[in-house]
């Protein structure tokens, strides 16, 4: 008892301190089904009732409960509340702050059902039916701040409908049905505006006004034109959304909004830009995906050295044209899917901070670097995706790129690569190369990449590797599927040893696994023998193809610098039979590389047999023919042979 008595001293006194309220919540029994959540910070009940079937049930549950003066946040949602009497919430005998009806099927509600309701500031009736703003309720609830009609069947906003609100600077009703804003519809005191998802096609001048807002929701609209709607100098403006409209042209009021931080332009039909953000010196977020540019120039974003985040893809862009110079402070800079031909490092020089570019989806074939080092220009690019383009040479323009990690290079025409191509690449960890036309990685053995892990050159036209691993020392996932690929060099991997670089294991050795999926080095009989052979440099092989029969496959014959059948014409082998075999399960191989199914020994062991049977019947067949050769030869000593012959 002695213990408890403390206890709940030191509770209480801990209370005093947090300058809590010691009543708190009621116990959870007594107010099922709703719930109570105290908040320290605000010292305001967190009240929520969910899926009743009447107002009543909402009295009961907490009717007595809560004390005249406890400020409470009220939440009923999913409920049927279409029973409210006058005076509903006044009954129950609480200090409301914060009124939220959603979900709750009302289609209409009484003035008297809000009664004595003044010190509720935020009110939402969200996700009903209500067809127009309730103005006849504001008498009970003179205070509100923050109202929220989302998601209702409110089809236009009057003059009239906010008039009795003096302390209203929060209005959100997205997804409803307005058509029409009358002018003067929305005080000019409101600072936060939320009309996206509607049917506007104009703004009719109203938020003109408004000089202390400070975002503003216009998104997926009908709107085609801006000019003379925006709040002209507004100081604290800081994010417009308005994607998915149809606008053509940009406010020139744009360049007078001096707090400006985001801009939400995506799926338009901008043509350009016309130097309406190249005021925009707070500006740290433009995105312009998908909308009609073709055309950048140097002033279009002139002044707006902030800028972080730079989204141009989906468009129609040609050219950079020096339109970067300024953006000292650019991370990310994304134009994918558009139109240019060719991409120079000049572009970027100096910017110091620019970690990723997205070039995916364009139509260039030329790639220039500087004429000196790309240290001097204070270029630290860390990941670059050029994938899907159409490059056919590299002539060292990404040497010097010390900072990339990843670099994507795939769906490209690359035909050959030197190793002054990637020279000076000392951090690169990912590079992909799959789905170009190269025929032979034999020069990347001239190039030292300390920090490559991830090699991907799937689908290309490789036939041989010997030393090409060298260079590679850490490397742990070669993803060569899908090529013509018939031998490996036995000091392929001599020099590589795959090194966890990364986590709890971070510098222990693991095992490089080479994919091999659908090449004819699958359908060497000796496979079994140059699987053992690779494990042996802790390398394993993985994949699956399609092979002949297995007295058709090619054998190596002799020992040489190869693990492989290697013809002596230059023909390319073909394994177009039916037959399969399998070094793994028949899984697709994943982007992420992730390991496929090892060799098991019992197939290593069944492959080995079989060869040797193959061998054996093959000589015994041999051993025939010379036999028979013999007898035509030697006709008389028929009996001979047939007496002397050992059992």
């Amino acid at each position: 008892m002695r213990y408890s008595s403390h206890a709940n001293m030191a509770s209480a006194l801990l209370l005093t301190m947090l300058n809590v309220s010691i009543i708190g919540c009621p116990m959870s029994m007594d107010i099922l089904p709703c719930t109570c959540k105290m908040d320290i910070g605000s010292h305001v009940k967190n009240v929520q009732c969910t899926g009743l079937n009447s107002y009543n049930d909402v009295y009961t549950a907490l009717h007595g409960h809560f004390g005249a003066h406890e400020r409470v946040a009220l939440k009923v949602l999913g409920s049927n509340l279409h029973d409210m009497p006058p005076g509903s919430f006044k009954k129950l005998n609480m200090s409301i702050v914060n009124l939220q009806l959603n979900h709750d099927n009302l289609e209409k509600v009484d003035t008297d059902v809000f009664e004595g309701l003044q010190g509720v500031t935020y009110f939402s009736l969200a996700d009903n039916y209500i067809d127009q703003i309730p103005e006849h309720l504001w008498p009970h609830l003179p205070n509100a701040g923050t109202l929220d009609f989302g998601r209702t069947k409110i089809r236009e906003l009057r003059e009239s409908n906010f008039k009795a609100l003096p302390h209203l600077t929060a209005l959100i009703v997205p997804g409803c049905m307005i058509t029409n804003i009358e002018k003067n519809s929305i005080p000019s005191e409101v600072q936060r505006l939320h009309l996206g998802r509607n049917s506007l096609t104009t703004l009719n001048g109203t938020i003109r006004n408004l000089s202390d807002l400070n975002w503003l929701f216009i998104n997926d609209n009908d709107l085609t034109d801006l000019e003379d709607e925006l709040p002209e100098g507004a100081q604290r403006l800081k994010m417009i959304h308005a994607l998915n409209n149809k606008i053509e042209k940009l406010p020139r009021s744009l360049m007078t909004l001096p707090a400006l931080e985001t801009i939400f332009l995506q799926h338009n039909k901008l043509r350009s830009l016309d130097g309406c953000l190249s005021k925009s010196r707070r500006l740290q977020r433009v995105y312009l995906d998908n909308n009609m540019i073709d055309t950048l120039t140097e002033d279009d974003f002139k002044e707006a050295e902030s800028l972080v985040h730079l989204l141009l893809g989906f468009n129609r862009i040609t050219s950079l044209n020096n339109s970067l110079s300024g953006l000292r402070n650019l991370q990310f800079l994304n134009v994918t899917t558009n139109l240019m031909e060719e991409f120079s490092f000049e572009e970027i020089k100096g910017l110091e901070k620019l970690s990723a570019i997205d070039l995916s989806f364009n139509k260039i074939s030329s790639i220039k670097g500087p004429p000196t080092n790309l240290i001097e220009w204070n270029i630290k690019l860390s990941d670059l995706k050029l994938d899907h383009n159409e490059i056919d040479s590299l002539n060292g323009s990404l040497s010097g790129l010390r900072e990339l990690i990843r670099l994507n290079l795939s769906f490209n025409k690359l035909r050959k690569i030197s190793p002054d191509d990637f020279m000076g690449l000392d951090k690169l960890s990912l590079l992909d190369l799959s789905h170009n036309y190269l025929k032979t990685l034999e020069e990347m053995s001239g190039t030292f990449l300390p920090k490559l892990e991830v090699l991907k050159a799937s689908h290309n036209q490789l036939t041989i590797l010997e030393k090409d691993f060298q260079g590679l020392p850490i490397l742990c996932h070669a993803d060569l599927a899908n090529n013509n690929i018939i031998a490996l060099g036995r000091e392929l991997v001599s020099k590589t040893r795959c090194t966890l670089g990364n986590g709890a294991n971070e510098g222990t050795w693991d095992t490089l696994k080479i994919y091999l999926q659908d090449n004819p080095i699958l359908c060497d009989a000796a496979l079994p023998e140059i699987s053992a052979y690779m494990e042996i440099n802790h390398t394993r092989i993985y994949g699956i193809s399609h092979c002949p029969p297995l007295s058709e496959q090619p054998v190596t014959s002799k020992p040489n610098g190869f693990l492989g059948y290697i013809p002596e014409t230059t023909a390319t082998l073909t394994a177009t039979s039916p037959k399969t075999i399998q070094l793994s399960k028949p899984l697709p191989l994943q982007e992420s590389l992730d390991p496929l199914v090892t060799i098991s020994n019992s197939t290593i062991n069944d492959s080995i047999k079989l060869s040797k049977l193959a061998s054996e019947i093959q000589q015994i067949k041999k051993r025939v023919e010379e036999l028979a050769t013999q007898i035509e030869t030697k006709p008389e000593k028929h009996e001979d042979l047939g007496e002397n012959r050992k059992p």
